[in-house]
């Protein structure tokens, strides 16, 4: 039975009372009535995305879209913004030049260069720190053939190093390293299985995530990864791994956390071109159709704190892209998959032109003019990121920079 307090705050918040009292703001909570309210078509949610039954999974989504009133799509972390917000084009020899050094510079810390052997016990951030830098490397290759032969050696040792990591079932495992801290996400979900399920660590390995979904997340970024490293070198071990790795995703179930079933999408995608195979179009689409989008709402954010974040936001965005470069013309889910596209896309530069810089989304910018094309909101919104990127205490682009410099061509 739902409790007289909860009905009467509900009915508050329905009826318009209140607006002050419970207006959400970023980082804020939900009363733990709200939350309770909401658990009902959360739980729907969860068994309708089990059977991969769409309609009951859009159901349960507006049910607790409307529990949860002012706090659906309120950011569980509040966004820190960097300011100054300046739309002056941006310099693209600096912001190649800038890349290219810390590429030379970071060479040292490469995983496979730290960890020859692979130890899993002395790993920081999972199998996630190797696929970032090798397929950051791949790409500067392809893009720089002055760079190619140094770097495609550099790519051949790591592309070789994650092999010899990939767990038998094809699924790219977590460590239990102790840089795995367990306040941090990926820390404590490891710390969990640890301690509810021991028979599940294989060897300082733990290959199965039973149904919580985290494991497509590590599994997804090295497959795509390995298909980059294969770009390069056509090296067909490569491209194998990524399949297996695929092959794995495919068989997992959807779960509530959309951006775990995003990482799926998005390697599918990847191989779904790798390949021309159709499964793995079809497959990335049916995930994305169940699993991603249905979360989204129509300002563009998704709906539940997590998601809704500024990191998260930019991963579901930026595997819905890969998805929508993958879709062959005329595909039935183009429109769709667009619409979601250019919504979230549209969130994220309104935010930026009237806030700064988030630390985030420069990649999906640039991946949206580049294969959705020119749009001059998105295009302030990627100068503003890059204008501001690396000073006065803001972040630098990171690997994000990649997409820019590859984009470079669509610039008017």
């Amino acid at each position: 039975m739902i409790p007289a307090k909860a009905i009467l705050l509900l009915l508050s918040l329905v009826c318009g009372s209140f607006h002050v009292s419970f207006a959400a703001e970023p980082g804020q909570r939900p009363p733990r009535e709200i939350l309770d309210l909401a658990q009902p078509a959360l739980q729907d949610g969860r068994r309708a995305l089990e059977a991969n039954d769409a309609v009951a999974v859009r159901a349960a989504v507006a049910k607790a879209i409307a529990v949860l009133g002012p706090w659906a799509g309120n950011p569980e972390t509040a966004t820190r913004h960097y300011p100054p917000v300046v739309t002056t084009p941006f310099d693209t020899a600096k912001a190649r030049d800038w890349w290219l050094k810390e590429v030379r510079r970071g060479v040292g810390r490469l995983p496979w260069v730290k960890n020859p052997t692979g130890d899993p016990r002395t790993m920081q951030a999972g199998l996630r720190e190797a696929a970032w830098p090798l397929d950051g490397l791949a790409r500067t290759a392809l893009l720089y053939p002055e760079q190619r032969a140094e770097l495609t050696k550099q790519v051949r040792v790591g592309g070789d190093w994650l092999l010899k990591r990939q767990h038998s079932s094809g699924v790219f495992p977590f460590p239990i390293g102790p840089g795995l801290n367990p306040r941090e996400k990926v820390g404590h979900m490891v710390a969990r299985i640890i301690k509810e399920h021991p028979d599940m660590v294989v060897n300082d390995w733990i290959p199965d995530d039973r149904t919580d979904g985290g494991l497509q997340f590590d599994n997804g970024l090295c497959g795509s990864a390995l298909i980059s490293a294969w770009t390069l070198t056509k090296d067909a071990r490569y491209l194998e791994a990524a399949r297996r790795a695929g092959d794995w995703a495919i068989t997992r179930p959807l779960v509530p956390n959309w951006n775990y079933n995003a990482f799926s999408v998005g390697l599918l995608a990847r191989l779904a071109m790798a390949t021309g195979e159709a499964k793995y179009l079809d497959a990335a689409v049916a995930k994305a159709d169940i699993g991603v989008l249905p979360g989204q709402m129509a300002g563009g954010r998704w709906f539940d704190a997590h998601n809704a974040c500024a990191v998260y936001h930019d991963i579901l965005l930026r595997e819905l892209l890969e998805l929508h470069r993958a879709l062959p013309a005329g595909h039935a889910f183009g429109p769709t998959l667009r619409s979601a596209i250019s919504r979230g896309l549209n969130q994220a530069a309104d935010e930026t032109l009237a806030h700064g810089f988030t630390g985030t989304w420069t990649g999906i910018f640039a991946r949206g003019l580049q294969w959705l094309g020119e749009d001059k909101k998105w295009r302030d919104a990627l100068n503003v990121n890059l204008n501001a990127s690396g000073s006065g205490g803001a972040p630098t682009p990171g690997f994000a920079v990649l997409c820019v410099l590859e984009g470079i061509g669509r610039q008017p």
